[in-house]
C-alpha cells in the first residue's frame, strides 16, 4: 500500500490508498479512513510539517 492522508485540519484527517484522479477512483479498488481523533491527526500534520522543514526536512512545498 502507498498511503495518502489528506487534512483537513487538525481534528480530521483521511488516510488512504487512492491516487486522487479520476481513472484512479473510478476503476481502482481502493480503501480510506476517516480519523477523527485529535491526537491522531495531530501527529500526522506535524509530522508532514517536519518533512517540509527548509532547514531538516527532505521535502520542499509545492508552489
Amino acid at each position: 500500500m502507498h498511503a495518502k492522508v489528506v487534512a483537513a485540519d487538525e481534528d480530521v484527517a483521511l488516510l488512504g490508498s487512492a491516487n486522487l484522479t479520476d481513472r484512479a477512483l473510478a476503476h481502482n479498488l481502493e480503501v480510506g479512513v476517516v480519523l477523527r481523533d485529535p491526537d491522531v491527526v495531530r501527529r500526522l500534520v506535524g509530522h508532514f510539517r517536519a518533512l517540509i522543514r527548509p532547514q531538516d526536512g527532505p521535502l520542499r512545498p509545492a508552489g
